[in-house]
């Protein structure tokens, strides 16, 4: 059996296209376009340009789903929670692509992630706590031993970051202070009292996976699923006010999230200054893998 799972993000729209048989999973495809929903969110609303990014994009896939033989699912996260009236542009999507679109509330989004945390990193730490970092929200699972122990899904994204701290593409040193400042005004206040579980984070989505791209690609870490922090650190020095030659390289290696990566890097510098955090591990799945994961539990 194939599934084709729709992932409506605020900076891109993506999918995976997952076979599964018997206890067995693979991914045999994923695709990915930047469409970067919450520009289009005027007032609440989406725009007439919004709707037609969004549906030639999930048409798009549509015909990959049919073409792949694959059963196709949808849901949104933070771009749609933040209009006024998703019901009414889920009703519209519907009509005009024949598509159904699940909005999943932050809650949901932080557990799905956490499944398909669980589902594909490993050796999983002990404790620890995962970072979701999306374009329009973060997801923070604190965890011991597969269990979750706190959940939060904040206001904030890499995409959200850099529009409201004014964060050019090429990062300046004072936008990235402000682009930390922003983020620390929007994290929990427990996230102070994570302890022993604040030393170890664990990064998922898109933002993460870019960081281990290019802590692999600019500071030659070879094993980079995991990062200390000073590691982490380096990348962030590199990417505030970076010079022209880093700058083109960003545009080479992560072209979908260039833009994006300077306050990207930054939140999430400011989220392991408030945990604590020493010890950074990067998941290569994800969100999608956990929707899975809970669709076949239903199934069975």
């Amino acid at each position: 059996m194939r599934y084709l799972i729709i992932d409506i993000g605020s900076n891109t729209v993506k999918y995976d296209l997952f076979e599964v048989h018997q206890e067995t999973v693979r991914t045999l495809g994923i695709k990915s376009r930047a469409v970067r929903i919450i520009n289009y969110i005027v007032d609440g609303c989406l725009t007439p340009e919004g709707y037609e990014r969004l549906c030639e994009t999930l048409l798009e896939y549509k015909e990959d789903a049919k073409s792949a033989e694959a059963a196709l699912f949808c849901f949104a996260t933070a771009s749609f929670r933040r209009l006024s009236d998703p019901a009414s542009t889920i009703v519209e999507i519907k009509k005009r692509t024949d598509i159904e679109v699940r909005l999943l509330s932050g809650e949901e989004e932080g557990a799905y992630s956490f499944k398909g945390m669980l589902a594909t990193l490993h050796p999983l730490p002990p404790q620890g706590f995962m970072i979701d970092m999306g374009g329009g929200s973060t997801e923070l699972n604190l965890f011991e031993k597969e269990q979750t122990l706190f959940l939060y899904s904040c206001p904030f994204g890499a995409l959200s970051t850099k529009n409201a701290a004014g964060v050019d593409d090429r990062m300046s040193a004072s936008q990235c202070i402000d682009a930390k400042n922003y983020v620390k005004t929007l994290l929990p206040p427990e996230i102070s009292s994570f302890g022993a579980g604040g030393k170890r984070a664990v990064m998922v989505g898109g933002t993460g996976k870019a960081c281990k791209t290019m802590a692999r690609e600019l500071l030659g870490i070879k094993e980079a699923n995991k990062l200390t922090r000073a590691q982490f650190s380096s990348l962030l020095r590199l990417v505030c006010d970076p010079s022209q030659e880093v700058f083109e390289k960003m545009k080479l290696l992560v072209p979908q999230r260039y833009q994006l990566m300077g306050a990207g890097i930054a939140a999430f510098d400011a989220i392991f200054d408030a945990s604590g955090c020493e010890e950074i591990f990067i998941c290569s799945g994800g969100i999608r893998d956990g929707y899975l994961y809970e669709l076949l539990k239903q199934e069975q």
